[in-house]
Formats: C-alpha cells, sequence, structure tokens
C-alpha cells in the first residue's frame, strides 16, 4: 500500500486554512481599494488614485508572499502547485475531518475565487476607465496644438475608413 502524501501531511492540514484565510483578507482590502480607485477616476482626484496605487502595490506585495507561502505547503503535500492542486487537496477524502472543516474549507476556497475574480474584473474596469481618460486627454491636447485629429468611420460598404482633420483654435 502506498501512503498518501496529502493526508500525512499535517503541515498542510494545519497550516492552509489560516493561509486562506489571510488571503480572503487581503483580497477583500484589494478589492476594496479597486472600488475606491475606480470612484477616484470618475472624479478625476490625483492624490487619492496616488494613495491607492501605494495601497495597492503593499497588497499585492502580501498576495505575493502568501501565493509563495501556498505554493510551499502544496510542494511539500506533493500536490500540483497550481488550482489544480488545491482542489485535489479539497476533495482528498483521507484528510483528518477532525484537524479540518473541509466544508467550511472549500467556502473559503469558493469565496477567495470568486474574490480573485472580481479583483480581475474591478482592475480591468479601472484600465478601461484609465484608457478613456488618457484617450480624452490627448486628443483635447491635439485640439490645443491644432494637431490632425482622425476618427474612424465605416463606408457604405461596411468597411472602416478614416477621417482626418485639421483644426486651428487661433490664427494670427
Amino acid at each position: 500500500m502506498t501512503a498518501n502524501p496529502v493526508s500525512e501531511n499535517t503541515a498542510m492540514t494545519r497550516n492552509f486554512p489560516p493561509l486562506l484565510e489571510d488571503i480572503k483578507s487581503y483580497l477583500e482590502q484589494l478589492f476594496h481599494a479597486l472600488e475606491n480607485e475606480y470612484k477616484a477616476l470618475l472624479e478625476n482626484d490625483i492624490q487619492v488614485i496616488e494613495s491607492i496605487a501605494q495601497e495597492k502595490i503593499i497588497l499585492m506585495e502580501h498576495l505575493e508572499d502568501l501565493n509563495k507561502e501556498r505554493r510551499t505547503l502544496l510542494e511539500a503535500a506533493g500536490l500540483n502547485l497550481n488550482i489544480s492542486g488545491v482542489e485535489d487537496f479539497l476533495n482528498n477524502d483521507t484528510i483528518n475531518d477532525a484537524i479540518v472543516d473541509k466544508p467550511k474549507l472549500k467556502t473559503l476556497w469558493a469565496a477567495v475565487s470568486t474574490l480573485s475574480k472580481q479583483c480581475e474584473k474591478q482592475n480591468n474596469i479601472n484600465g478601461i476607465v484609465i484608457e478613456n481618460n488618457k484617450r480624452h486627454t490627448e486628443n483635447a491636447l491635439n485640439v490645443l496644438q491644432g494637431k490632425q485629429q482622425s476618427a474612424e468611420l465605416y463606408s457604405n460598404k461596411g468597411q472602416s475608413i478614416k477621417m482626418v482633420k485639421n483644426q486651428t483654435l487661433i490664427r494670427a
């Protein structure tokens, strides 16, 4: 009979639940920071945006450290270092239920997964707002500098065509 590395690794069973709690806590903080960043982007509040950028850096550093710890625990347990390793651990029937509350741990993992997706989605939304603000600023500068502006339009055949126009604000 071969030994099951997961059931024999008490470090994994004892340390994984608090690790997931920490990851969840930092992801919640990151998600709130991303929401606040979105509001600051809409209000164009540079001071708040800069403050949140620093906060996000610190949170991401903590999350990276926790991810390294998660990978170390998975490796020591002989599991894959990716998401499937966590799922293998959670679905292992040989884990001592007296040590690990598996239903609670599965709920916690689901919360971590959901928060990760929410953070990714909010970060993408913030990126779109930043890109739109950047484009708007560049267009305004082009108008002020009298540079050519181009707009993409569609012909009657549905093909995109570029329309270029000069705008001179002031002539001497």
